[in-house]
């Protein structure tokens, strides 16, 4: 038991601390723009689903989270957490490159319509000096790929999650797969794969 829980300890030490060598602290990497303010629509001819009668959670479109407040946690965020809701684990990030390497995962394609078969495996809080001034809902399985924030508990934005995501993610539960989890060999990301 304790061998495992330093196993788990060492692993999250390591996802927090160096899971973003060599990323640049300067605006270079800063989030793609479009020099606009407010959000992005969803195109209306975007292909949604695969199948036309795909159970949606929402029947109002969503939109792009602004860039303006993408850029403003760029430049004040200070601490991001992960709640995992079937993991024996939660993350913390505190270091500004891994912060802006977390926000550059955001894309900025809107994931306009959420289908019902898509469970958030995790939530995201974004703090800026302790409070927290962002929450996200984090989709990771197939095919759902994206975040969506809400505020009072209900989604306002939502966008697709870029393939740097998927394989930090990826990444992540790998490390973690030796500790024993309630997806024993399958993470959230490989669940119904075959």
């Amino acid at each position: 038991m304790f061998k495992n829980l330093l196993y788990l300890f060492t692993c999250l030490i390591m996802i927090s601390c160096g899971g973003n060598a060599g990323v640049k602290t300067d605006n270079a990497n800063a989030p793609a723009t479009n020099n606009q303010t407010t959000p992005q629509k969803a195109p209306e001819t975007t292909v949604i689903t695969e199948s036309a009668n795909e159970k949606m959670q929402n029947s109002t479109p969503l939109e792009s989270i602004p860039q303006a407040t993408v850029m403003k946690m760029w430049e004040e965020c200070t601490y991001i957490d992960y709640i995992f809701h079937h993991l024996p684990f939660s993350m913390s990030q505190d270091e500004q490159s891994s912060i802006r390497a977390n926000l550059g995962y955001i894309s900025t394609e809107p994931q306009a319509f959420l289908p019902a078969k898509c469970k958030p495996m995790a939530r995201q809080f974004f703090q800026v000096n302790g409070e927290i001034v962002l929450e996200a809902d984090v989709y990771l399985s197939k095919p759902c790929k994206f975040y969506v924030f809400v505020e009072n508990e209900k989604p306002v934005y939502a966008n697709k999650m870029t393939p740097a995501g998927e394989q930090f993610f990826q990444n992540m539960f790998a490390q973690t797969r030796p500790a024993k989890n309630p997806y024993g060999q399958q993470t959230p990301y490989t669940q119904g794969q075959k």
